[in-house]
C-alpha cells in the first residue's frame, strides 16, 4: 500500500501522516515514510531525536530517477529501496523507518 498525503500549508499533513504512520506500525506494518517537505518535521513527529539528524544523513536526489511511460512522466528508486534504507533510513519509534531530504528545526534546541 502506497499513501500521499498533500495538501496547503498549515493543514495537518505532517500530524495526520505522522499519526497515519504510528497506527499503521502499531499494526504490524513494514512503513517507511518519507518526508520531501522543504521543512521536514515528520521526523520529530514520529520521535526521531535530534541527534539522530546530526549524523547528516539526508536523501540525495539522485535516489530518484525520471522515466517516461506511455507519455506519462513518473519517478522511480534509482537502486533497491531495501539498499537505499540501509544507506539513509532513520530509525523512528515502532519499527518505522524514515526518509528525508533535509534537516528539520528542532524547536528550542530539542
Amino acid at each position: 500500500m502506497k499513501i500521499g498525503v498533500a495538501g496547503k500549508g498549515g493543514s495537518g499533513k505532517t500530524t495526520i501522516s505522522g499519526t497515519l504512520s504510528r497506527a499503521l506500525a502499531d499494526k504490524g506494518q513494514r512503513l517507511v515514510a518519507i518526508d520531501v517537505d522543504p521543512n521536514p518535521n515528520l521526523g520529530p513527529t514520529l520521535g526521531v531525536p535530534k541527534e539522530a539528524f546530526d549524523a547528516g544523513i539526508a536523501l540525495p536526489h539522485s535516489v530518484l530517477d525520471h522515466r517516461t511511460v506511455d507519455g506519462e512522466r513518473e519517478l522511480v528508486l534509482s537502486r533497491p529501496l531495501d539498499d537505499i534504507l540501509a544507506d539513509y533510513a532513520l530509525a523512528a519509534p515502532g519499527g518505522i523507518s524514515l526518509l528525508t531530504m533535509g534537516r528539520p528545526e528542532y524547536a528550542g534546541g530539542g
